[in-house]
């Protein structure tokens, strides 16, 4: 077989060239593709790189220049006991505190919402969800208002059983459950409709079927609806977690977060320690690194909770 010379290959593909462009049909999918890509590449592709540089750098003064610092920036913020080791911990009960309340309540509130008996199921459905849908600094106002001190909820329905009034901005072992309940609150009824349209799915069949067997509520949701919801369950606790790694606009609203989340840091969160870094001691590089140490935790906890649920594996 004869071998083509450097100029035949030169000249073959320049006709290929000219027979794709002489065809419209060609290259115009990638003129409507080619917004996309851009935007990506300019607007998450170029800083996601960028951040992963800026994690192994320190900005020296305010000229943007930038000095090489290896892994000093993560060995300070693995080392650091006091702010991240708060993070951490408050992260730790936020989630647990989280999980324990709201999807216990958000699966029965699922059924009570899924119960044929019911009147209005539709206006409930939109009153359980309003909360999601406020911005969460409208969430933490409403949590201001509510744990005033002189003119709160709280206090007056502590009034109202001959309790007497709490101050709840003056005594940091309040901090913790004030964000909970606001919390509970904002996502427990998001929560219910991913459970509601769960149940909606299940066959009717399979439940009419364990009726007639004698079983009792209890038994069908134990052994027929909660094994069916675990792809639900698995992406609401997933969520709840990550939810608690990007905190900051309620306990922002709510508390001092620049000073170290009000008394005693409790609360203190990973994105407030970022900003306050970056923003406050103009740390770039440093907040950088301690954004992604936040990101390996947040893959850490769905990797478990995905092998915790058996999620990807078969059966």
């Amino acid at each position: 077989m004869a071998t083509l010379t450097k100029s035949q290959m030169q000249s073959k593909q320049r006709s290929q060239m000219v027979r794709f462009f002489a065809d419209q049909r060609n290259w115009t999918p990638y003129i409507f593709v080619a917004p996309f890509f851009l935007t990506f590449a300019i607007f998450q592709f170029y800083p996601l790189l960028r951040s992963v540089l800026m994690g192994f750098q320190e900005m020296v003064g305010f000229a943007g220049n930038w000095s090489w610092v290896g892994l000093a920036n993560y060995k300070e913020a693995l080392t650091d006991d006091y702010r991240l080791a708060i993070a951490i911990r408050n992260f730790v009960i936020y989630t647990v505190f989280s999980l324990v309340t709201q999807v216990p309540v958000a699966i029965t509130l699922a059924l009570i919402l899924a119960s044929p008996v019911l009147k209005w199921r539709g206006t409930f459905r939109t009153i359980y969800f309003i909360p999601s849908v406020l911005p969460g600094v409208a969430m933490g106002v409403v949590g201001i208002w509510l744990f005033n001190e002189s003119r709160g909820l709280a206090n007056a329905l502590l009034e109202a059983v001959g309790m007497e009034r709490v101050l709840w901005s003056s005594l940091s072992q309040y901090i913790m459950p004030r964000l909970l309940t606001i919390a509970f609150w904002q996502f427990m009824g998001y929560h219910a409709i991913f459970f509601l349209a769960g149940i909606g799915g299940i066959d009717r069949q399979i439940i009419e079927a364990a009726i007639m067997d004698g079983t009792t509520v209890w038994q069908r949701t134990r052994y027929i609806v909660l094994p069916l919801l675990r792809p639900l369950l698995a992406f609401v606790t997933i969520t709840i977690a990550l939810g608690s790694l990007m905190i900051y606009d309620v306990p922002a609203m709510m508390l001092d977060v620049g000073a170290m989340g009000g008394p005693g840091g409790q609360g203190w969160f990973f994105l407030p320690y970022i900003t306050d870094t970056a923003f406050n001691k103009f740390r770039m590089g440093y907040a950088t690194s301690i954004g992604w140490l936040v990101f390996i935790i947040a893959v850490v906890v769905t990797f478990f909770q995905l092998k915790l649920y058996n999620i990807g594996e078969v059966d």
